[in-house]
């Protein structure tokens, strides 16, 4: 019998997704070439994936929580007492990474991720627009999709092992925490629908060029 090989792209989990996704990825675009025949589904799109948004970010503010406060105690046991426990230090790891995953979303649909550019700045609205639109269709959306297509195998070796923490007092839940991987990856290409939407919908002057403002209150 053939093992599947990790790293070995698509799998079941990618080609389900992918699948799915793949009608509403054009959307942004199709918005940009047709204006506002196909705005309307793009708005539909929009206020979905702020939705999810929203719902992500307050996870991630429980996750920094967690993580806050697993810290604190983990210090505290280790110079205050001289303990160490696996199963804390692992909990405090799966809410750094859990956190950081599901916040990014949030960060990009509210434009509140960094820029590391000095040209974005200086140009016109329209013309950011156009920018945020060909950032999505030429680097965030095949990002994610590699991610998502070869994280597949990898999450499901995950789950038909039940993988589990390599200390033998840790957490069963490494298959749980790999899971995050194609998660992370199907929201942020449904926060980069969003993004690349109200960008398409600047550029054809179907939104307001100056703001964001429709999306500004996800995660608050």
């Amino acid at each position: 019998m053939s093992q599947q090989v990790l790293g070995e792209p698509l799998g079941a989990i990618a080609i389900v997704i992918l699948g799915g996704l793949s009608p509403f990825l054009f959307a942004p675009l199709a918005t940009a070439i047709w204006g506002e025949p196909v705005a309307k589904v793009q708005r539909v799109l929009n206020g979905i994936a702020e939705d999810i948004a929203t719902w992500l970010g307050r996870f991630a503010q429980v996750c920094l929580l967690v993580l806050a406060f697993g810290m604190l105690t983990t210090v505290l046991l280790r110079y205050i007492f001289g303990e160490s426990f696996t199963r804390l230090n692992e909990t405090v790891m799966y809410a750094h990474a859990l956190g950081f995953l599901m916040a990014a979303p949030v960060a990009l649909i509210t434009n509140a991720h960094v820029r590391v550019d000095i040209v974005y700045e200086q140009v016109s609205e329209r013309t950011k627009a156009l920018l945020d639109l060909t950032g999505f269709c030429l680097l965030l959306a095949p990002v994610m999709l590699l991610l998502l297509i070869y994280s597949g195998p990898v999450v499901e070796l995950a789950w038909r092992i039940g993988e589990k923490s390599p200390e033998t007092d840790g957490l069963p839940f490494v298959f749980l925490l790999k899971t995050a991987m194609p998660i992370f990856a199907v929201t942020m290409l449904m926060a980069g629908v969003a993004h690349a939407g109200h960008a398409a919908l600047r550029w054809r002057g179907l939104e307001a060029l100056e703001s964001l403002s429709s999306a500004q209150h996800v995660g608050s």
